[in-house]
C-alpha cells in the first residue's frame, strides 16, 4: 500500500560526527524535523586526520550556510622514488582541510537544541510507518532514524550481518606534526606541495600541510600530515600492531596517544625505506597512530526505516580521498530524495538506496584498484 510522506517528517541521527552533521544539516536545511544524538558527552575532537577537500562537501556546506571552511593549499604535485632519488613534479593545485575544520563548520549551522551529546540511539522496534527509539530513558518515535555511526556501525552489524569486511593486506601509519616543530629546511622542502614517496621495496608515503591549532592557516601556524601505507601480514603481525601500549587488540585503529613503544620502535626502525626527508618527518613526529586499512560493503543502505550512511554503510580505502565527500553527498541526495515528489515515502528511500548503494560499490572497487597500484 501506498504510504504518503507525513507533513511533518520526524528523523533521528545516531552519530554526531561529520557523516551525522552532514545528514542533520542537509535534512534541516529540507524542512525536516532532525535531532541528532551523540554518544560522546564530550565536544568531539581529533588532531590527526587531513583530508583533501572535494566538492561534494564544499557543496552542502555552501547549501547549509555553514560558516567557510579552513583550508591550506598547494599548486604542484610532487613524487619522490627513494630507491633511485628520482623526483617528479607536475602542477596540480589542490586544497586541503582537516577533521576538526570540517566538524566546526557543520557544527556551526546546525543549532545547538538539535545536537543532543552524551545520547547513545537504540533501535527498540519499526514498524511500517516508523521507529521506535530509546535515548537513554527516553523513548522517541521517528519517521526515520539514520545510522551514522562510523567505520564500527552497532546499527550495521544488527541490520545488515552479511555486510563483507576485509582486510586490504596493508596498515597506515598517520601523523600530524606542528610547524613550528619542523627544521625550517624540511617545512621549505613540502611548503605548496601534495608530496609521494615510493618507498624502497613497496608501499608508498605522502603529506601536505592542514590547518593548525583553532584552524589557522597562514605559514608559520598549519600543521604538516602525512600517510605511509606498510604490508603487514593478516595474522599475528598485524595482531602486534593493532595492541595499544596498555595490551587491548583493537579492531581497526589504534589513536594518538595509544601506540605502544615497542610499536614505534618498529616504524622508526623502517624509515631507511623512505626518503631522507619523509623519514626526518616521520622521526619528528610525537604521537603517530595507526589504522589498519579495510574495505566494507554492506548489502544495503536501507532496513525499513533505517539508514546508513557514511562510514556506517560503505568504508572506503583513503587513497580515494572520498570518505567525506561521500558522507555529504549520501546526505544531500537523501534529502533530495525525501524532499521530492515521485513515489510514496518508501518509495523514495529505495530510490535513493539504489543510487547510493551502486556508488558505494563502485568507490570501494576504485579504491581496491589505487591500493593495488600503490602497493606495487
Amino acid at each position: 500500500m501506498s504510504r504518503p510522506v507525513p507533513k511533518e517528517v520526524e528523523i533521528a541521527v545516531a552519530g554526531g560526527s561529520i557523516a551525522g552533521l552532514c545528514a542533520g544539516n542537509a535534512l534541516l536545511s529540507a524542512g525536516f524535523d532532525v535531532h541528532l544524538f551523540e554518544r560522546s558527552a564530550q565536544r568531539l575532537s581529533s588532531r590527526g586526520a587531513g583530508i583533501v577537500v572535494q566538492p561534494e562537501l564544499l557543496n552542502l556546506l555552501k547549501s547549509v550556510d555553514a560558516r567557510p571552511l579552513a583550508t591550506t593549499g598547494c599548486t604542484v604535485r610532487r613524487t619522490f622514488v627513494a630507491s633511485t632519488g628520482q623526483v617528479e613534479t607536475i602542477s596540480m593545485p589542490q586544497r586541503f582541510t582537516s577533521w576538526e575544520a570540517i566538524y566546526s563548520s557543520l557544527r556551526s549551522s546546525f543549532p545547538d537544541h538539535r545536537y543532543h551529546s552524551g545520547n547513545e540511539l537504540t533501535l527498540e522496534a519499526q514498524s511500517a510507518s516508523g521507529v521506535n527509539i530509546w535515548s537513554g530513558n527516553d523513548r522517541i518515535e521517528a519517521d526515520l532514524l539514520i545510522a551514522a555511526d562510523g567505520i564500527r556501525s552497532r546499527f550495521r552489524a544488527a541490520l545488515a550481518p552479511d555486510t563483507i569486511t576485509s582486510y586490504s593486506g596493508y596498515v597506515a601509519w598517520r601523523g600530524v606534526v606542528n610547524e613550528t616543530e619542523l627544521d625550517p629546511d624540511l617545512v621549505e622542502h613540502f611548503d605548496d606541495t601534495f608530496s609521494f614517496c615510493q618507498a624502497t621495496g613497496g608501499g608508498h608515503a605522502l603529506c601536505y600541510f592542514i590547518p593548525g591549532s583553532d584552524l589557522a592557516t597562514e605559514r608559520g601556524r598549519r600543521r604538516l600530515n602525512w600517510v605511509w601505507y606498510i604490508h603487514v601480514d593478516h595474522g599475528p603481525a598485524l595482531d602486534r600492531l593493532l595492541t595499544d601500549k596498555s595490551g587491548r587488540r583493537r579492531d581497526t585503529s589504534v589513536p594518538q596517544g595509544e601506540i605502544s613503544d615497542n610499536m614505534r620502535d618498529f616504524l622508526l626502525a623502517h624509515t631507511g625505506a623512505l626518503t631522507e626527508a619523509f623519514a626526518r618527518l616521520v622521526e619528528a613526529t610525537p604521537d603517530p597512530f595507526l589504522q589498519s586499512i579495510i574495505d566494507v560493503v554492506p548489502s544495503g543502505m536501507v532496513f525499513g526505516r533505517v539508514c546508513l550512511i557514511g562510514d556506517a554503510a560503505f568504508v572506503l580505502r583513503p587513497h580515494t580521498a572520498a570518505a567525506a565527500a561521500k558522507a555529504a553527498a549520501d546526505a544531500m541526495a537523501l534529502a533530495h530524495a525525501l524532499r521530492g515528489t515521485e513515489g510514496d515515502f518508501d518509495h523514495r528511500l529505495s530510490a535513493w538506496e539504489r543510487q547510493r548503494t551502486a556508488i558505494g560499490r563502485q568507490l570501494v572497487k576504485y579504491g581496491v584498484m589505487l591500493g593495488d597500484r600503490a602497493q606495487t
